[in-house]
This record gives C-alpha cells, sequence and structure tokens, in this order.
C-alpha cells in the first residue's frame, strides 16, 4: 500500500496526463476533422498531393491527373534494383492502357545525371525530380525502389516495397479500371 503523503503526487500526474489526453481529442472534434480522409500514404487512403518538375521542367501536380490511374515509382541511380526494373517500366509505359499515367520519382540530386541516364538507355517514361526529398517524405519512403498504384479518385490501391515486374505492374493496374472491384 501507498503511503497517504505519495498519492497525492501520482495522483495529479495520472490527473495532468488525463488532462492533455482529453484536451487533444476535444481539439480534434472542434475542428470537425475527419482523420479517415487525411492523405496518408497508404492503401485506400487519398494519396498526398505532390508537384514536381520532370527533366524537361515541366512541372507535374498528382491532383491534375485525377481521372486517371497514376502508376508512380520511386527510384534512385545509385539502387541497382531500380535500375534493373527500368526495361519492365518502359515496356509497361509503352504498352498502357490510355487511362492509366506512369511518373517515375528520381530521388537524385542531380537532374543532369539522371537525364543522361534516361536518354542513353532511350526510356520515353516520364521522369519527375525529387531533389528536396519533399514527396519522400510526405509519401513516408523507407527504401527504393517503392511503387504505389493511385486510383482515378486519388486513392491509393497498392504499394509494394521492393522490386515488380511487367506482370506485377499489369496486376496492380487491372484493379483500377471500369471493371474492377471498389
Amino acid at each position: 500500500m501507498i503511503p497517504k503523503k505519495k498519492r497525492w503526487p501520482i495522483f495529479l500526474a495520472l490527473a495532468f496526463v488525463a488532462v492533455f489526453f482529453l484536451a487533444g481529442c476535444q481539439v480534434q472534434k472542434e475542428k470537425g476533422e475527419d482523420v479517415s480522409q487525411e492523405a496518408q500514404p497508404y492503401e485506400g487512403y487519398p494519396a498526398p498531393d505532390f508537384q514536381l518538375k520532370d527533366l524537361s521542367g515541366e512541372t507535374v501536380r498528382l491532383s491534375d491527373l485525377r481521372g486517371k490511374a497514376v502508376l508512380i515509382n520511386f527510384w534512385s541511380m545509385s539502387c541497382s534494383t531500380c535500375l534493373s526494373e527500368m526495361p519492365d517500366f518502359e515496356e509497361f509505359y509503352r504498352a498502357k492502357p490510355e487511362n492509366v499515367e506512369v511518373l517515375m520519382i528520381n530521388l537524385d540530386r542531380d537532374p543532369d545525371k539522371v537525364r543522361t541516364y534516361i536518354q542513353n538507355k532511350r526510356y520515353t517514361f516520364r521522369v519527375l525530380c525529387d531533389q528536396k526529398g519533399e514527396t519522400v517524405r510526405s509519401y513516408l519512403i523507407r527504401g527504393v525502389p517503392t511503387t504505389i498504384l493511385v486510383d482515378e479518385e486519388g486513392v491509393i490501391r497498392s504499394r509494394i516495397e521492393g522490386p515488380v515486374t511487367r506482370e506485377m505492374l499489369d496486376s496492380m493496374v487491372s484493379t483500377c479500371g471500369p471493371d474492377s472491384p471498389t
């Protein structure tokens, strides 16, 4: 049994914690926020919007692509696995359905080096540059390659951390059509 003199500080500490916990819940409720509708980088949540420049300097905003499924791949030149899956992405890109966009988000700091690599390999998919790592942070990318499929309504349908194949890309996108399950 705890002596009476020691009960009072314990009671105060517990009351203090309870007040702050409940105050945080109340603030959330007062703002009328629906946590389930916030952008989260996981399946079933709206995809965090981003705005990045491609290798030609044109700005691309994810939200401008609503109405199309968007296949996003995070990659780096220093990742041999990323480079080995590029031919599958190119093959997929050349045969992709009309309602699908492919965005390859590069994480390197030197866009000239990336541009030279893409040109030398004759890849035609769109490469965006995330030199500051803002998109990497908003999507909580833990490693590359990471591939994310965003459906026509801007909701993340799938997320694969690790390498993908052409067959996997086809399978991912097949879930985002008019006949796909909702």
